[in-house]
């Protein structure tokens, strides 16, 4: 083999592996997507062997990248930057839709005592927002951060918000809600192994 064939294979092999690690994906994951083993995966990512074109069109398809990428001397680690810019950049637009709230409040005297709750209320929202983006790029860990932001901010929503009594009682069911939330991504997880 060619010293540039080679050097070729170990580039294929580094990026399958960075674009399956961007993703989420265990070598089985990605095996179980194509209908291969994940013993080929690991040969693969190991520079012991390439798959063919075909093969490299499915993963660039799952990983919404071009063949070119999985070919390129470097990993775009660019593409991981720019994801996490665009995931602040939304946080950041929640928190002035929410700061641009209190300050209107506070300015139309408009329930000026309660106006700090806004940034309260952003939590969940924040949650949501970062939710959506973990489904699309990050990982299940990320995915389980978002739900529990999502739980535990609307926990303390309702609690601030309402003044009844025992209402401090709802962090109990927030955190059942969050054993729960982790058993789901937990057997979510299992049965992909399993499945193998």
């Amino acid at each position: 083999m060619h010293e540039s064939e080679e050097l070729l294979q170990q580039r294929i092999a580094e990026n399958i592996a960075y674009y399956r690690k961007q993703n989420g994906d265990t070598q089985a994951d990605l095996a179980e997507k194509l209908n291969y083993s994940d013993k080929s995966v690991s040969k693969w990512e190991r520079a012991e062997g390439t798959p063919d074109i075909f093969i490299l069109s499915k993963i660039a398809d799952l990983y919404h990248i071009t063949v070119q990428d999985l070919l390129r001397q470097k990993k775009v680690p660019k593409a991981a930057t720019r994801h996490l810019i665009v995931n602040l950049l939304s946080v950041g637009l929640v928190w002035l839709v929410m700061t641009t709230l209190f300050c209107l409040a506070k300015i139309l005297n408009v329930l000026s005592p309660w106006a700090w709750l806004v940034f309260i209320y952003g939590i969940p929202i924040t949650g949501i927002v970062c939710q959506v983006f973990s489904a699309l790029w990050w990982g299940r860990i990320a995915q389980v951060i978002s739900c529990s932001l999502i739980l535990w901010g609307i926990g303390l929503s309702l609690v601030l918000s309402l003044q009844i009594e025992g209402v401090f009682l709802l962090f109990v069911i927030c955190a059942v809600l969050e054993v729960l939330l982790i058993l789901f991504y937990l057997l979510k997880y299992f049965r992909r192994k399993n499945i193998q």
